[in-house]
């Protein structure tokens, strides 16, 4: 196939992460920004705690968004140079680090351990489908690109250090049946799924964000030595000499290791004759210059002027390079286009290329669903509370579908946050309350407005008096692994076509999604509803398996619509199907 940045899923995923890393980086200069304006507002009590918030948030998002962004353009540089090949491949989960899979090599039957460049919640986007199918661009032995099926996400992922850890890695990976899983077929995308992409013409910020970068570190060590002078100590000072002018020799006792200290001053001219032989000042608390001495005007050691500097530059930085980058952003915009305006079109199959070919028979996904089947030591999980007998919101798969959960959990976030405030914890409760309240009124308005119709809407279906009887085969999406059921007429051979689908909820927990699905990949399942029809007129349909419900996520697509045939594009592609149906 052509090159990997080609792929026009795979070049709106890289579209996607820079704009991510863009607005962390403005995220970061808009904090540090606010935390100047308040350190130039008149001071209160609560200047100094909100200016250390936002000076450690702002660092924070600013260092987040200068690492992706490297992380980014080494990503561009080998999806330019290289392609996609499919993998099999097993994650391995490890308590402490990174999250870590195990690539087979189709060649040459190496294994591959790479670190997954990722938190554990991002990592649920690339863990192997039931497919055990990953996506790799890059060489093995200085790290690559990694994806799911479609290059739809992108993740860099680097090889595992250390001789000891990469044969414990394999070995996990070589019991759990990694070499022994069929070779994938390599990528072959079709005309419409290729983008002409023109080549990046040059760095999008160029020497603009080195300006950016360093001005933004240099005003926030201005901020951080103007905050931390505010807790310098003030001492009494004895003076032994007086010279020409204010000069003096004073002696004092360091305030941090108790040693007696001698040294030149700046005097207070026209002392009160009482205080004569006597002066006050105050102490560098931090930085090369502790324990330097300084009167009330900042004389007397340099890490006053040092911190002007490097605020005032840090401030005039900021400002030349955002707007020079700007500029530059805007003219070259100017000149091309940027492409893939909508990342979220390459998703979208349009009606007329849809599946000309006939639907795939029974027998056909019925085999799919059987090598897509990975024996568990779980196979169930703790029985939820029946829709026909309790109120909707008491089941467990109806709480997860409307959102009530997330509201639950927002509400007891915002009580911790109110006794936080009550006990005097200060800002981090204040703005962990904001932080609550904010998601608490965002999913209180999806719950109210969208959750709980179609929560009613479901148990509705579910507890409807007369089902239908259908076969089923269950296969998984190869885009995120979310299982769907492909409904068969009930009586018939292995040459009947698919009449529908129904796309699920995994019943189960984040580590185990597969818990609470049907034990086996084909039998019978009792539809129920019918009645009731979604916006787009498709009717809303629960199945029945083994005595217990499966919670749809769309409506009941039926054969010959375009939700149909997009679904079965992607469950089982034209290819396989001819590869499969030409098998021995």
């Amino acid at each position: 196939m052509a090159r990997a940045l080609d792929l026009r899923e795979t070049a709106a995923a890289l579209e996607r992460y820079r704009r991510r890393t863009g607005e962390l980086t403005v995220a970061g200069v808009v904090l540090l920004v606010l935390a100047v304006g308040v350190e130039l507002l008149p001071a209160v009590a609560w200047t100094s705690d909100v200016v250390g918030w936002l000076v450690v948030l702002g660092l924070t998002a600013l260092g987040f968004g200068i690492v992706t962004r490297a992380i980014g353009a080494r990503m561009t540089h080998v999806l330019e140079a290289g392609t996609w090949s499919a993998h099999a491949a097993v994650p391995v989960g490890r308590a402490w680090g990174r999250a870590t899979v195990v690539l087979a090599s189709p060649g040459s039957g190496e294994v591959w351990p790479l670190k997954v460049v990722a938190n554990r919640l991002r990592f649920d986007a690339v863990r192997p489908g039931p497919d055990a199918v990953l996506w790799w661009c890059g060489d093995p032995g200085l790290g690559g690109v990694i994806a799911p099926p479609g290059g739809g996400e992108l993740f860099w992922a680097k090889p595992v250090r250390g001789r000891a850890a990469r044969r414990r890695i394999v070995a996990r990976a070589e019991r759990e049946g990694l070499l022994s899983r069929p070779v994938p077929r390599n990528p072959q995308p079709a005309p419409e799924h290729v983008a002409s992409r023109p080549k990046p013409t040059g760095r999008r910020w160029g020497v603009w964000r080195w300006v950016v970068l360093l001005a933004a570190v240099a005003l926030g060590l201005g901020i951080y030595g103007a905050e931390r002078s505010m807790d310098d100590p003030r001492i009494d000072l004895t003076i032994l000499s007086r010279q020409e002018g204010d000069a003096c020799t004073v002696g004092w006792k360091d305030p941090f290791d108790g040693t007696a200290r001698t040294g030149p001053y700046r005097c207070t001219p026209d002392p009160d004759p009482v205080l004569e032989g006597w002066d006050t000042g105050f102490v560098v608390s931090y930085g090369p210059w502790k324990g330097d001495l300084y009167n009330a005007d900042g004389e007397g050691a340099p890490v006053d002027e040092v911190v002007d500097w490097l605020g005032g530059l840090g401030a005039l930085g900021l400002l030349v390079g955002l707007v020079g980058g700007g500029v530059g952003r805007w003219r070259r915009r100017a000149v091309t286009p940027v492409p893939y305006a909508d990342p979220d079109a390459a998703a979208r199959v349009s009606p007329e290329k849809a599946r000309t070919e006939p639907s795939p028979t029974y027998a056909l996904l019925s085999a799919r669903a059987e090598r897509q089947t990975v024996p568990q030591t779980r196979t169930r999980r703790p029985a939820e509370a029946d829709v026909r007998e309790v109120p909707w919101w008491r089941v467990r798969g109806l709480r997860r579908v409307s959102g009530l959960d997330e509201v639950l959990v927002a509400a007891i976030g915002c009580a911790g946050a109110g006794l936080g405030v009550w006990l005097g914890v200060g800002i981090p409760a204040y703005v962990i309350g904001v932080l609550m309240t904010g998601t608490l009124l965002r999913t209180g308005f999806r719950l109210l407005t969208t959750g709980r119709p179609v929560a009613l809407l479901l148990a509705r279906a579910a507890t409807a008096p007369v089902p239908v009887v259908r076969r089923y085969a269950l296969l998984y999406d190869p885009r995120g692994g979310a299982p769907v059921l492909v409904v068969f007429p009930a009586h018939g051979g292995p040459d009947d076509r698919p009449e529908g689908l129904v796309p699920l909820a995994p019943p189960g927990t984040s580590n185990r999604p597969r818990l609470g699905l049907p034990s086996a990949p084909t039998g019978s399942v009792e539809l129920r509803g019918w009645l009731d029809r979604a916006d787009n007129g498709l009717p809303i349909v629960v199945p029945w398996i083994e005595g217990r419900p499966l919670w749809p996520v769309e409506p009941y697509a039926e054969a010959g619509g375009s939700d149909f045939e997009e679904h079965l594009e992607w469950l089982a592609p034209p290819e396989e199907d001819q590869e499969e149906a030409s098998a021995p």
